[in-house]
């Protein structure tokens, strides 16, 4: 902050409390709030500090944004400035005549104890992008308070009934997918903190996704979520890794029971410390959250487990004792698969355009056939995360690119899987789950020689012919156009690499499917026809030298072009397809009308989105939610 901001701040604070001191507020009727012994986050010159704790001296609460978050009561508050934050009190439980007042004493000590902790533990990640930033502590009429960001959006538990596609509240499995993978993202973030970072409590709660910029509908649409961890009261970096919330004082601060892995739900198991220091909690909670989001439900059903005795079992016992089921999507659950997919313009189109390449029309039921064998594979990847044992889950890293390889080519493998080819897999500890593995290494093998061999005669090639052709007496002519001169080397060898450099340019990012194969294969001959066609107004001396300098122009084409098909080709894809016999295709004439989409008469996914045009935008619903945004901080 500068010296004038700091002047600026000092004069404007003054006119606030004089404000005050008169009995009135420039927030109308919001609780005034003033903060004694104000702790910055960061380390700050002592000329600025003075400054800045006077940001947070004076402040006025909005009651009515009142939550409990945690620990603590999270309030908006908002400065002289017009600066708005979120302040979160720590909330001391009132003693019950029960409890001896020694006890209780050793029980809100524990509390303040395990508050200082959750704000050291905010302090490790308040400059990540997808953290709420941190600004201080303080005290509050003798009672810690932490301010910190104000997070405007909405929590994964008000947007999983916002986004839900079909009656038991189940996302479609593209988005909760692509919820999943920017969460993995900001866990993969906290791995590039000093000694490491575990949250501990990742929930539907605790997730938020910022409306600031752009609205939920408008992120369902861009397929990218910003979304925010929030509420660190059980978190434990490094550095604060001596004394731990579980226990602190004589009560235990656990994760939420429904997302929690086994080791955060006991006591009575070895090595427990270290279990609950390892990344692998926030991957187990995260691939539960996504399981909620998809299904509707969280992956464990503790009310339908019981021990021998008849009684419930604790939800240890339950998550140790089965894994969880596969978990059931919206596009098989669903009564009507239309229209889920008229929640889903995208996929509704891929599913279209394929559609149009069939012999006969689609049925609803061959339609939710080919979404749910493409939805199959995020079973594959969440039950490893799911794991009772710790050990056995994969790391968020390894999360995020299967599920950005999952959302990558869903709409591509939708396409695939209704035309009976083979998937193109997301991959999970670098192999596909469930598939052939020696098929796969045997195939990706094949693809790097073939790919190392072309490079390496393409670069022979490319270079030696452009040494070769260095200083060459030449001519060009083409129509008025006449040159005469030396050929340059460097000049031979770019003419040569571009139909290549065009083929992998055109394909882009898509080089296991079909349409980027086309795409390459069409660009790289395109640019290889027109050096030739400028090669065949080119006359050198000695004439044989320009039919080599074509013969090395082929050369370095199908040199280039053979890593195209290697990749294609060679692609690692779904080795095994699940048997599908595809029944009499009905006729134009006895389709049934609802259920028919032909190839030149998509009217029925059409008319689907029609119909359900308002449930997915963001207007009411039948369960009152009116998807509106609302503020949240923790």
């Amino acid at each position: 902050m500068s010296d004038d901001s700091m002047r600026h701040s000092s004069a404007s604070l003054s006119a606030g409390e004089i404000a005050i001191e008169r009995g009135g507020s420039p927030y109308g009727g919001a609780r005034v709030v003033r903060l004694d012994d104000f702790e910055a986050a960061s380390s700050m010159e002592p000329s600025q500090l003075d400054a800045y704790k006077r940001r947070f001296g004076l402040l006025f609460a909005d009651e009515s944004t009142r939550r409990r978050g945690g620990l603590g009561v999270v309030v908006r508050v908002t400065n002289v400035f017009g600066e708005q934050f979120a302040l979160k009190t720590l909330a001391i439980p009132e003693r019950d005549e029960l409890v001896g007042e020694a006890e209780h004493e050793r029980l809100v000590k524990g509390l303040r104890q395990s508050f200082r902790q959750e704000f050291e533990c905010h302090k490790a990640v308040s400059g990540l992008k997808g953290f709420p930033r941190l600004y201080g502590m303080g005290n509050l009429d003798g009672v810690p308070a932490i301010v910190m960001e104000w997070v405007r959006g909405e929590s994964l538990a008000q947007v999983c009934d916002e986004l839900a596609v079909e009656a038991s509240g189940r996302m479609a499995p593209l988005v909760a997918a692509q919820i999943g993978r920017d969460i993995f993202e900001l866990l993969s973030r906290m791995d590039f903190i000093e000694g490491g970072f575990v949250h501990r409590d990742i929930s539907l709660g605790n997730v938020m996704v910022k409306t600031l910029r752009r609205s939920i509908r408008e992120q369902v649409e861009d397929g990218s979520f910003d979304v925010c961890l929030v509420d660190f009261g059980s978190s434990t970096p490094a550095a604060v890794r001596g004394s731990s919330f579980t226990s602190t004082a004589s009560f235990t601060r656990r994760a939420t029971v429904d997302f929690a892995p086994p080791e955060m739900l006991t006591d009575d198991i070895e090595n427990l410390e270290a279990l609950r220091m390892s990344p692998k909690i926030d991957v187990y909670a995260t691939a539960g959250v996504v399981y909620r989001l998809a299904c509707g439900r969280p992956p464990d059903d503790f009310s339908a487990k019981e021990n021998v005795e008849g009684a419930p079992s604790s939800p240890y016992r339950v998550k140790v004792g089965a894994p969880p089921a596969r978990g059931c999507f919206a596009h098989i659950a669903a009564a009507d698969v239309f229209q889920v997919l008229a929640c889903e313009p995208a996929v509704g189109q891929a599913l279209r355009r394929a559609a149009a390449t069939l012999d006969g029309p689609l049925d609803a039921e061959e339609a939710r056939d080919a979404l749910s064998f493409v939805d199959e594979q995020l079973n594959e990847l969440l039950l490893p995360c799911l794991a009772a044992q710790q050990a056995a889950r994969p790391a968020a890293a390894e999360m995020q690119s299967a599920l950005a390889a999952f959302c990558g080519h869903y709409l591509d493998n939708v396409a695939c899987s209704l035309k009976g080819e083979p998937l193109i897999p997301c991959m999970l500890n670098g192999m596909p789950e469930g598939f052939a593995r020696e098929a796969l290494s045997a195939r990706s093998v094949a693809r790097t020689v073939a790919k190392t061999v072309a490079a390496v005669v393409w670069l022979v090639v490319v270079v030696a012919t452009g040494a070769l052709a260095d200083g060459l007496e030449a001519s060009f002519s083409w129509g008025g156009l006449l040159w005469r001169g030396a050929l340059a080397g460097p000049a031979v060898s770019a003419a040569l690499a571009a139909p290549a450099i065009a083929g992998i340019a055109c394909r882009a990012g898509s080089r296991a499917t079909r349409a980027g194969f086309m795409r390459g294969t069409l660009g790289l001959a395109v640019a290889a026809a027109a050096v030739a066609a400028i090669a065949t107004h080119i006359a050198t001396n000695p004439s044989a030298a320009q039919q080599s300098l074509v013969a090395a122009l082929f050369a370095a084409a199908v040199a280039g072009w053979c890593p195209l098909v290697a990749d294609f080709a060679l692609a690692p894809a779904v080795a095994v397809r699940r048997a599908r016999t595809r029944q009499s295709l009905p006729t134009a004439s006895n389709a049934g009308g609802a259920n028919g989409v032909g190839p030149g008469d998509a009217r029925a996914l059409e008319e689907a989105q029609g119909r359900n045009e308002a449930s997915c935008d963001g207007a009411p619903r039948e369960d009152g939610n009116d998807g509106k945004e609302s503020d949240y901080g923790k």
